[in-house]
This record gives structure tokens, sequence and C-alpha cells, in this order.
């Protein structure tokens, strides 16, 4: 009995020692969870999230954390933003030159304040506006009738015409007479169809009595490019296209305006002369030099046409 106990407490010693066998020790290699088509488990992976991966998983990869990539998806998706920036950089030429037009306009009106203050500041002769981007010919036609005081062909009455008529067939192109943005389009007691466009530096062109607009508001445009056709709306007598020129909303002789135009990119004390006479004053006297004013008399022409109308007159308005 002595000699038993040294031995029995060196077992029980040895049984507390060894570490008890797994649960799942007993169960067949194929169907442990913690075997990965015959690689060890990972001793670093949690025992309690074992990873179990479907054979068509393991049948494309070796390797069952490398992730599947869907290159059919990849190069759609490619193709989808390679269009949408192609779209993008198609777009640029049109968006540079309409911030070029709206940059210009505005750089036109800074100038424009500042040298009517400038004249104020130095009680000198007022200075004659900007007209240089008046650079083209709105139509290629005959000019039928010009600025000012003339006989309204339609009432028989003096009345003072603010702008000039270019004869031409209806449909004939109308071409912007310089570079702006489009202010206005639409149609207008009187004009018809008309568009203003601003040039900046309070200088506006309209164009009125259009068979149709083929720009939209807010547009720029260059000088000599098309907005319109030659039409018959609004308050006419026959197909033209009635041109006018303003300076801060004032009515000015649209053919002095380009003269003046041309000699501020020439000669400018010349131009600053001749801008004289776009004066208010000067401007309220002006008569047409087409159709000047002739005192009213007692109609003794011919027949008309049709019973009871009157007499057709040749010049347009």
């Amino acid at each position: 009995m002595v000699l038993r106990a040294p031995i029995l407490a060196a077992v029980l010693a040895v049984a507390i020692a060894a570490p008890a066998a797994p649960a799942h020790a007993d169960q067949p290699l194929a169907d442990n969870p913690l075997v990965l088509a015959d690689n060890p488990v990972d001793p670093f992976r949690p025992a309690d999230k074992p990873v179990v991966l479907s054979e068509a998983r393991r049948a494309e990869s070796k390797d069952p954390f490398r992730p599947v990539l869907d290159w059919a998806s990849i190069v759609g998706r490619y193709s989808g933003v390679t269009a949408q920036a192609g779209a993008w950089l198609a777009q640029i030429p049109e968006l540079a030159t309409t911030f070029a037009t709206r940059l210009q306009v505005q750089v036109r009106d800074l100038a424009a304040g500042s040298q009517s203050m400038l004249a104020r500041l130095v009680l000198l002769v007022p200075m004659a506006p900007d007209l240089r981007p008046l650079l083209a010919s709105p139509v290629p036609g005959v000019e039928s009738s010009g600025f000012g005081w003339r006989r309204d062909p339609i009432h028989r009455g003096n009345k003072f015409h603010k702008g000039t008529d270019f004869r031409a067939d209806r449909g004939t192109p109308v071409y912007a007479a310089g570079a702006g943005l489009v202010a206005f389009t639409g149609r207008q007691r009187g004009y018809g169809n008309v568009i203003y466009v601003d040039h900046g530096g309070g200088l506006v062109t309209r164009y009125a009595h259009l068979a149709r607009i083929e720009v939209h508001a807010g547009a720029a445009i260059d000088a000599g490019g098309r907005i319109g056709q030659v039409g018959s709306t609004g308050r006419t007598t026959g197909p033209h296209l009635h041109f006018e020129v303003r300076i801060e909303g004032r009515a000015v002789d649209p053919t002095l305006a380009v003269h003046v135009a041309e000699l501020q990119r020439t000669d400018l004390f010349a131009a600053q002369v001749a801008g004289l006479g776009l004066a208010p004053e000067a401007q309220a006297r002006r008569v047409d030099r087409h159709d000047p004013v002739r005192p009213r008399t007692a109609d003794t022409g011919k027949r008309p046409e049709r019973r009871g109308a009157p007499a057709r007159d040749r010049t347009l308005w």
C-alpha cells in the first residue's frame, strides 16, 4: 500500500494535465467543416465561424478566399463611362464659345459704364458709344426705307420710322449684325416675329417681321450667324426685314451706326466726330431720305384696285 500511493498520484497528475479530445474528433474527414479541400485549418480563424465553400466555388479557384471577377459587368460599366465622357467632351467647344461670348458682353458693359463715368468727370464732349461689334449686314437686299420722319404708307400720316427696312423675298436668311447674346425671341405687336440681340455696352439690335425664328433666348451667336428668315408678320405692307439699332434703349440710325462702327475700327478721331450725329437731339430731327415728309393733300391719283380700298403705297413699313 505504501509503494502503490506514489504511483497512483503520478497517474492522476498525468490524467489531469492531458487535454480533452475535441467533440468532433471522431467525425470523418470529409464531413469535418474545419477541413477545406485537404487544407489544414487556419489556427487564427475563430472556431465559431467555420468557412464552408460550395462545390462551384471550389471548382472555380483553388484559392477559396480569392474574389471572383465578373468581366462582362466590368466591360459594360467601362463602356458606359466612356460614352458619357465622350458626350461631355463633345460639348466643350459649344460651352467655350458661349462662355467667351458672355464674357465679351460683360466686359463691354463694364467698359461702357467706365467710359460714361470718365466723360462726366472730365466734362468733355460725350464719347460715342462703342459700336465695333456691328460687322455684318443683316440681309443681302435693297434698302427700301430708312430712319427718321417719313410718310406712313398705312395711315397716310407722317410718322417717325425707328429702323431701316431691307426689301427681300419671303424666306431670305437673316443674319446677326454682330456677336452677342439673344435677349428675346417671340411675337410683339407691330414687330410680328422679332429677335433682340444684346451686344453689350448698351448696344442692342432688333430684327422684325420675320417669317421664322431660328434661335432661342439665351443663345450665343457670332457676327453673321443665321438667326431667322425674312417675312411679313406684324404691321407690314410686304415681305422685308425691319432692322433697328438701339443704344441704351434709344433707337438710332442703323446706317449711321454701322458707319461709325467702321470708323471706330480704323480712325478713332473721325469716329468721334461722326458719332456726334448719334446724339438724341440730332436723331430726333432725322428725315428718311427714301421717303421724306410730304404735306398732306387730297388724293387725286389713280382709281384703287378694289372698290372702296385705298391706293397702295410702294414704300414698306
